[in-house]
């Protein structure tokens, strides 16, 4: 019996896409923040624990007309109420959302801003909002908490709780804050703009009911466990945070300047995200 073999190599698709890296910089004025100060008055302070997601993604170009801060070029915009899409060519994130384990954290932990428990609960009880269980008691040791992770996530050990370890932002000799990022698989088009926004957590000194959220997280998403009596929505970040970032971006959000454009695959890039939308 005759047996025919095809032996066929590899196919190269030749796609444009890189794996671009840089480094994302927020202003010092971007991580301080004005809060309690347990006294009756208020005080300021600078903390990367006030950082909130960063959403980077690749354009093809900056539109400087459309809103009152630098925003990436959209397609065709179908209807005026509704801007149009971005297409960005690719992004990432530095930081994203995880549920800390207890409800009352869903869609207010965000990756990369906490070492430890108990610095989780020392960033709360700071924005008047300390963590607190079913029952509306608030936990105040690290091993409690520790202890409701295990049991919520069925885990064995720390490193299987993401929200906490290395933080990603370090201050700079300028006083601000930078952070690595790896945009992986994006296309390149020579003259492409790379930016990004910082959705910055609401912190209120007079009323904390809302504390601690973000709008590019909806509480009510995402899975939802049931145990006994006790039902947890853990949360979800919308979808369009890099296609229409205009939809996220509230007063009090840093934006990228729109000056970070590309004209190699090589190098380190810098996106700075140094523009603050005022909301007017």
């Amino acid at each position: 019996m005759l047996i025919l073999l095809s032996v066929l190599g590899c196919y190269q698709e030749n796609l444009p896409d890189y794996d671009f890296v840089g480094k994302v910089v927020v202003p010092k004025a971007a991580a301080t923040r004005l809060i309690s100060n347990g006294e009756g008055g208020t005080e300021e302070v600078t903390d990367a624990r006030f950082i909130g997601p960063v959403f980077l993604g690749a354009y093809s170009g900056i539109d400087t007309v459309s809103f009152p801060y630098p925003h990436p070029s959209m397609g065709p915009i179908l209807d005026s109420s509704v801007p149009g899409n971005t297409f960005p060519y690719g992004g990432t994130s530095v930081g994203r959302f995880d549920f800390a384990c207890y409800d009352i954290l869903a869609c207010k932990v965000v990756t990369g801003r906490f070492t430890d428990y108990n610095d989780v609960l020392d960033y709360f009880r700071i924005i008047g909002k300390p963590v607190t269980d079913f029952e509306g008691t608030e936990i105040d040791s690290s091993s409690t908490f520790q202890q409701q992770c295990y049991y919520y996530y069925h885990a064995t050990s720390d490193q299987e709780m993401s929200f906490i370890g290395e933080k990603s932002f370090t201050e700079n000799a300028d006083g601000d804050f930078e952070a690595d990022f790896t945009m992986p698989h994006t296309s390149y088009h020579e003259g492409m703009a790379m930016w990004g926004f910082m959705d910055a957590p609401m912190i209120d000194t007079t009323s904390t009911i809302n504390n601690g959220t973000f709008t590019t997280c909806q509480e009510t998403g995402s899975h939802t466990v049931t145990d006994y009596n006790n039902s947890t929505t853990e949360g979800e970040q919308v979808v369009d945070a890099l296609n229409s970032p205009s939809n996220s971006i509230t007063a009090g959000d840093w934006v990228g300047d729109g000056e970070t454009i590309v004209t190699s695959v090589d190098g380190e890039l810098v996106i700075n995200l140094s523009v603050q939308y005022t909301g007017e």
